[in-house]
């Protein structure tokens, strides 16, 4: 379903942008601060997720926007089972396809949303601390796939040019490891938390 989203977006961009003014562009870099929820058991750190976008406006309050997005390495709080203590980490990269609704409510301030699909490149790696004498191991596994990513934010404009973005922001990754594994073990990833960034109108 995720898949065919996707390419009617492309469709849509590719058919818009030849036909449509734009009345500026922005483009704009955010760090998303949020915990991981896989939905079961894990309990990860603060993780954080660098993206940029660009956003094209072909009506003054909406903008097509595509852009690309890289974590850090996010920690789940170690386990204990019968063999020894384990961490989990999940590490994700991937791009994003959407629009950009806005509303300017006064001279330097203005509310939007984000909403589109996205496609994601996670990898999740697990390392083991055995009792003593017993080296440790480490298992990786990586997955792709399509999810989706909403975002309701605010901005604030120093200059004509330059802002200040503050969003609340769900990204969610569905079915990871969907075909690799059994029906039951797949699952979906969640981040969710604040992102703060700065635009760049030209």
């Amino acid at each position: 379903m995720f898949r065919q989203a996707a390419i009617i977006f492309s469709i849509l961009f590719v058919q818009i942008m030849p036909v449509c003014h734009a009345d500026k562009m922005l483009v704009d870099a955010n760090i998303l601060y949020a915990m991981p929820d896989a939905g079961g058991s894990d309990d990860f750190n603060l993780g954080k997720i660098a993206s940029i976008n660009y956003n094209y406006y072909y009506r003054p309050w909406l903008a097509l926007t595509a852009g690309a997005f890289i974590s850090d390495e996010i920690i789940d709080a170690p386990k204990t089972d019968i063999v020894g203590t384990y961490q989990t980490f999940i590490e994700t990269y991937g791009l994003t396809l959407g629009m950009r609704p806005e509303h300017v409510f006064s001279e330097r301030n203005k509310i939007y949303a984000r909403a589109g699909v996205l496609y994601y490149d996670t990898t999740l790696s697990v390392e083991e601390y055995f009792e003593a004498g017993v080296p440790a191991g480490t298992t990786s596994s990586k997955t792709n796939g399509y999810g989706y990513f909403i975002a309701a934010a605010w901005s604030h404009s120093f200059t004509k040019s330059v802002s200040f973005q503050l969003e609340l922001s769900q990204q969610k990754q569905l079915s990871l490891f969907e075909g690799k594994t059994t029906a039951s073990n797949v699952f979906d990833l969640s981040f969710t938390g604040i992102s703060i960034g700065v635009g760049y109108a030209f």
